[in-house]
């Protein structure tokens, strides 16, 4: 089946194992449609680790939770989405808000991090840091990965 990713001002949001597991998926995506952002491709994944290693791999040996992070995204099913809107990465990373839920409860309490993060691992989602990235993320799930399905 033909990917609907558009491919250009996009934002990856992934949303992690636990989300799915805990049945709050349903949750997550009602949060983001409502909030504006349009969710223009969406896949479930079953990733290996060297899958997640790689994806991760500018993240080796700058976070700390580097490894349990592995672990987590290689561990379940995970849902990618492309994101679009003005000045997308931008504003989806304000929306999903810190990366520790425990700072995002107390300084940023309506962000999706604030809602379903659980701790540094399990921080609900994972969403594109720089601008520049988002297309690169986005064609590495909804092209790369999906072509090797």
């Amino acid at each position: 089946m033909k990917s609907t990713g558009v491919l250009n001002n996009c934002s990856l949001c992934l949303i992690k194992p636990h989300i799915v597991r805990n049945g709050q998926l349903g949750e997550v995506l009602n949060s983001i449609l409502s909030n504006g952002f349009e969710v223009s491709a969406l896949e479930l994944f079953n990733l290996s680790r060297p899958v997640i290693e790689e994806f991760y791999d500018v993240y080796k040996g700058v976070l700390p939770e580097y490894l349990p992070l592995i672990e987590h995204l290689s561990n379940g099913p995970l849902v990618a989405l492309e994101i679009r809107q003005e000045d997308v990465v931008t504003k989806f990373r304000d929306f999903v808000g810190p990366s520790d839920p425990e700072i995002a409860k107390h300084l940023r309490v309506n962000t999706l991090r604030s809602k379903f993060g659980v701790d540094r691992v399990k921080n609900a989602v994972h969403c594109t840091d720089l601008p520049e990235d988002g297309v690169l993320e986005c064609e590495y799930f909804f092209s790369i990965l999906q072509a090797n399905q």
